[in-house]
């Protein structure tokens, strides 16, 4: 399931003081759509790296000591118990949050647009910008629509850029709870998968990062709370 391939077209907005915020936005946006395709499809062809091992491993994430089950691990050379190392990079299956096992082999290279990976980055960051704020500096003011309705209350934000690749949008909810914001790119090519992408800040230093098909979004309400507390969960 996709959200729609087609947002309203822009607003005019010519601002001179955005202009190249806006430039360097679109680029951006390219980067990421890139590098997200380029991680599901290269997560889906590798199975054989996994580990089915359960044991937790003992991982020193900049200032940060974790303890991580090797099962959750996607990479090899991460799993080396007591490595040091700048970003951890998890999986684990929605809702249930587990870790790669054989029965579960199938689910895990799962591709499709209603694939239960979730990709998870974890790293030592006490200052880069979570989505929910770049969404309330930049995203609000930079918008080439107005915003359309999404799944369970979201609403979903054109960005500005080259739309001939596909829809780059930030689903968002402002409300007394907080604000919920996951940045969005819904392919032209039908063949990729539409993802999203969010991150957040667990204590002062544990920033995480977490990827996702947009047939997801309806249950944004309790995505923050579970991969928050999984994420907390490693901590030592």
């Amino acid at each position: 399931m996709m959200m729609p391939l087609t947002l309203p077209s822009g607003t005019g907005m010519r601002a001179r003081h955005f202009a190249a915020i806006v430039l360097a936005l679109a680029l951006v946006g390219t980067a990421y759509v890139a590098h997200t395709v380029g991680n599901w499809m290269n997560f889906a062809r590798a199975p054989s790296t996994w580990s089915e091992r359960d044991v937790p491993l003992p991982v020193t994430l900049g200032t940060l000591e974790l303890s991580v089950p090797a099962n959750l691990m996607r990479r090899v050379e991460e799993r080396v118990a007591g490595g040091a190392l700048e970003r951890v990079n998890l999986a684990v299956l929605w809702p249930s949050l587990e870790g790669y096992s054989e029965l579960r082999s199938r689910m895990f290279s799962d591709s499709g647009d209603m694939s239960p990976v979730f990709h998870i980055a974890l790293a030592d960051d006490a200052t880069t910008m979570e989505t929910s704020e770049r969404l309330k500096r930049v995203w609000l003011s930079l918008a080439s629509g107005e915003a359309l309705p999404g799944p369970d209350g979201l609403a979903l934000l054109p960005l500005p850029g080259d739309t001939s690749s596909g829809t780059d949008f930030v689903a968002h909810n402002v409300s007394g709870d907080g604000v919920f914001a996951a940045r969005c790119f819904t392919p032209r090519d039908r063949a990729l998968a539409a993802n999203c992408e969010r991150s957040i800040r667990v204590g002062e230093r544990l920033f995480v990062t977490y990827r996702f098909r947009q047939a997801w979004l309806s249950d944004w309400r309790s995505l923050d709370a579970r991969i928050s507390a999984l994420a907390g969960s490693l901590l030592r």
